[in-house]
This record gives structure tokens, C-alpha cells and sequence, in this order.
């Protein structure tokens, strides 16, 4: 028999009784249903991951070298030669030719090795407009006595002619170092972008 004059106020009754046994053998004798225990939901364990946190800058990578190797150029002196070219005289008395300055037989032939061999390598480019650095490493043919003063001009003439540069007067920074004597000679270029850091290939 129930005493109780509401379900509630039994309910209040139960709740005060800790034991759960106890509990549920006092509401079995009052007439009440006895409740389901209540089971704690299942935990679902997730795999660990990692902590997001904010992006960090990219730390600044050092400017992008070009660098092959090129045969010993010809000497200043030698790539340019003069030659008298028939014109029609401007004023009386004045000779049928003229004097022009043209590009040497050797040097029509170095320019013509630079571009094959800027070609093998894909055709390398510096971006468009950008300053320029430029390291020449001279390992010349022999041990006669050179200027290295009259090795870049010859070079960097072939360079533009090849594509490698707009012009050579974007160069900002040029050295020129000897190296050993070398069979044949060699000339190690390194060229680096003094405002950009990519170079671009042809396709």
C-alpha cells in the first residue's frame, strides 16, 4: 500500500534512501514501478590529433643561383674586327666605303656554343627586370699572363644573346675570380637575383 498521496512525494521519499537495494525493495512494497538503473552513456575515446595552431610565415629562403659552366671565351680584343662595307658617299670627294665593326668569326662561334649549351640546360631565364648579380669563376687554359678584366664582356654579350637576360646592364654586382688552369678553360657562372628569388624556364 502506498502512503504516499502522489507518485512525487514517494519519489521524494525514495531519493533520500542511499542504498539502491534498499531503494528498490521499498518501491516494489509501495506498488511503484521500479525504474531501469541508469547506466552513464558510453565514452567514445577519439584518436588524439594534433593541436591546430596559426600558420607560421614562411622563413625567407636565400636568393635562387643560377650556376653552369661555359667554355674560356675569347679575348676582348679578338671577338670584334673592323671591316670597310661599300656605301654611297654623303658628301663630294669622300671614299665609296665605310668603316664597320663586326662581330669576329670567333666570336660568332662562342656565342653559337653559349646558346647550345644554355639550350641543354632548358633554357634558363632571370626574371624579367630583375638586378642582378654576377660571379664568374675563370679557370683559364693555361698559365700565359690574362687580365680578368677582358673575360666578362665576351660572356655576358653571349649570355644576352642567349636569352639568359634582357640585357646585360641589369647587372648590379659583377666578381670575377681566377681558378686553376683547367684543359681548354672553363668559366663557372653563378648568376643570383638581387630582387626576385625564381627563375623561369621556357617552355
Amino acid at each position: 500500500m502506498n502512503p504516499f498521496p502522489t507518485r512525487q512525494a514517494a519519489e521524494v521519499y525514495l531519493a533520500r534512501i542511499p542504498d539502491l537495494a534498499v531503494r528498490d525493495a521499498t518501491r516494489a512494497r509501495l506498488g511503484l514501478e521500479v525504474e531501469p538503473a541508469i547506466r552513464p552513456a558510453p565514452v567514445t575515446v577519439l584518436p588524439s590529433r594534433p593541436i591546430a595552431c596559426q600558420p607560421r610565415a614562411p622563413e625567407p629562403s636565400p636568393a635562387t643561383a643560377l650556376t653552369f659552366t661555359l667554355p674560356f671565351p675569347p679575348s676582348l680584343n679578338s671577338i670584334w674586327r673592323a671591316t670597310l662595307v661599300p656605301c654611297k658617299p654623303k658628301k663630294p670627294g669622300a671614299p665609296p666605303w665605310a668603316a664597320r665593326i663586326l662581330l669576329s668569326q670567333d666570336g660568332r662561334q662562342y656565342r653559337r656554343a653559349v646558346r647550345d649549351i644554355i639550350r641543354a640546360l632548358n633554357s634558363p631565364s632571370t626574371p624579367p627586370g630583375a638586378r642582378l648579380a654576377l660571379h664568374l669563376h675563370v679557370c683559364p687554359p693555361d698559365r700565359r699572363a690574362r687580365d680578368l678584366s677582358n673575360i666578362p664582356k665576351a660572356l655576358e654579350d653571349a649570355l644576352t644573346h642567349a636569352g639568359v637576360w634582357a640585357d646585360d646592364s641589369l647587372i648590379d654586382e659583377l666578381r670575377v675570380t681566377r681558378g686553376s688552369v683547367t684543359t681548354g678553360g672553363q668559366v663557372h657562372v653563378t648568376i643570383t637575383s638581387l630582387t626576385a628569388t625564381l627563375f623561369e624556364v621556357k617552355s
